[in-house]
């Protein structure tokens, strides 16, 4: 699976990282991928891994893997408790994040170090994160934005064994209070001197010319949360008003095209449109 992400990094274009909640918005995000032949990664939290549960999640993408036949990356978002995460590396998920940011440096690499190794075991890639991306998402609550120091980046990636490192370069999870400034010097730093894909979390409220920069300058996924979630629920109150307000199934059906047409959109930005 990091062979997508290494074929987007030689190419320069970026593969989205969706985060789903629930069934519907899962399929809609595929929609959206497959319509446009792009690779996706299909992304739970772990508040959704406990939502749903594990093997009830991969059931449903394995069947979304057969009914659509394009990449789809099943990704444990900002993994921190080691239990769940060994739940979906054992039940069938396709890629893991582990979230050491909040450790000092030197734990950081040991845990990290740790779940890579059950990883590959099972031929799984890993994504670490080094410095501290700040906002408040899910199961990430960080007031403090320590961003990535390009001269950890060699130490780190040799010792933890990462497949791909996620970079603080001034983005945020959530909602932006202001406009995000995003440092792409320490990115071209980073990318030059990294063995491995980068990724840039917080994606929703990024400019859309700042995504296409700093992709043209390294960034090979880009994750996408919050706006699925704005997106559903702002066409359920648009829903709520209209004629067809108690069709349960044309509801769920308009929500999915809405974060179908959403992730079309961002897929254009990213450049991961006919790539398969």
């Amino acid at each position: 699976m990091n062979d997508l992400l290494i074929a987007a990094r030689k190419n320069k274009y970026a593969i989205g990282g969706f985060n789903f909640n629930f069934y519907d918005d899962a399929l809609g995000i595929v929609l959206g991928a497959y319509e446009l032949s792009s690779p996706v990664f299909l992304m739970a939290s772990e508040g959704t891994v406990k939502f749903l549960g594990v093997k009830k999640i991969v059931n449903y993408v394995k069947q979304l893997k057969e009914d659509f036949n394009i990449p789809i990356v099943l990704h444990l978002d900002h993994g921190k408790n080691i239990e769940i995460i060994k739940e979906c590396i054992n039940d069938g998920f396709d890629s893991i994040m582990y979230d050491g940011s909040l450790l000092d440096f030197e734990n950081n690499i040991k845990n990290t170090r740790m779940i890579a190794e059950l990883c590959h075991d099972r031929g799984i890639p890993l994504e670490g994160e080094l410095g501290r991306i700040s906002g408040i998402e899910e199961n990430v609550e960080n007031i403090d934005d320590v961003l990535t120091d390009p001269d950890s980046v060699v130490e780190f990636i040799e010792r933890s064994k990462v497949d791909s490192l996620a970079i603080a370069i001034g983005n945020a999870h959530g909602l932006y209070k202001d406009k995000p400034k995003l440092d792409f010097e320490r990115l071209s730093k980073i990318n030059d001197i990294s063995s491995v894909p980068l990724v840039l979390h917080g994606g929703t409220g990024i400019p859309l010319e700042d995504i296409k920069k700093a992709i043209k300058l390294g960034i090979s996924k880009v994750n996408i949360g919050t706006e699925i979630k704005i997106t559903y629920f702002k066409t359920i109150k648009r829903y709520i008003g209209t004629i067809n307000k108690n069709d349960v199934r044309h509801l769920i059906s308009t929500i999915q095209n809405d974060i179908k047409e959403l992730v079309k959109q961002y897929i254009e930005i990213f450049g991961s449109f006919n790539r398969i």
